[in-house]
């Protein structure tokens, strides 16, 4: 798993073999086309374990909260959990970076990754229920679609994202700030 995620960051889909990823670990060229079964099915997992620790990690950040979840607004669990999310990619890991090299793998119709896919279809899913509780908490805007917003912050978030991992000049500390700022300004209801 390690030497295919480093040589998707590396070289993308379309550059890595099963024969490479079997090179690059050290082993016979056909054992990840016998333990996966195919390219797809491993590039599937490597999206599938990139998403899992990103959401362990998101999961860990809200216990840390030092609060019980259900004492959060909606709101402030979205704030939470978009400050932990850009944080994670501020540290360039070739974990993040296939990511990202996957994510970009989604544009073409017909070289869609479908775990990739699966996982969009997920996140949309997650932060339009967290938005419409935010609706029904009163610390989101009753004014806005749950759906549509979590389209706009899902977009919004990879391409931050992806800018953290590219551009290492930016302050990310003042990034996550700014993204904050946006946040709050876009979907806290006028005081």
């Amino acid at each position: 798993m390690a030497a295919a995620t480093e040589l998707i960051a590396q070289r993308g889909i379309e550059g890595t073999s099963l024969a490479s990823i079997g090179e690059r670990a050290g082993t016979s060229r056909g054992l990840a086309n016998h333990h996966f079964g195919s390219k797809n099915a491993l590039v599937e997992r490597v999206a599938r374990q990139a998403q899992d620790h990103i959401t362990a990690v998101m999961a860990a950040a809200l216990e840390r909260a030092q609060r019980n979840i259900s004492d959060l607004s909606a709101l402030e669990e979205l704030r939470t959990l978009v400050a932990t999310y850009l944080t994670l990619f501020e540290d360039s890991t070739p974990e993040y970076r296939a990511l990202i090299v996957l994510w970009g793998e989604t544009f073409p119709s017909d070289a869609s990754v479908h775990g990739m896919l699966e996982a969009d279809r997920r996140s949309y899913d997650g932060w339009a229920e967290l938005i419409a509780r935010g609706q029904r908490d009163g610390s989101i805007r009753a004014d806005i679609d749950p759906d549509a917003t979590a389209v706009v912050l899902h977009g919004f978030l990879r391409g931050v994202a992806a800018l953290l991992v590219t551009d290492g000049g930016t302050d990310a500390g003042s990034v996550r700030a700014t993204c904050d700022v946006w946040i709050g300004a876009a979907l806290a209801p006028a005081a």
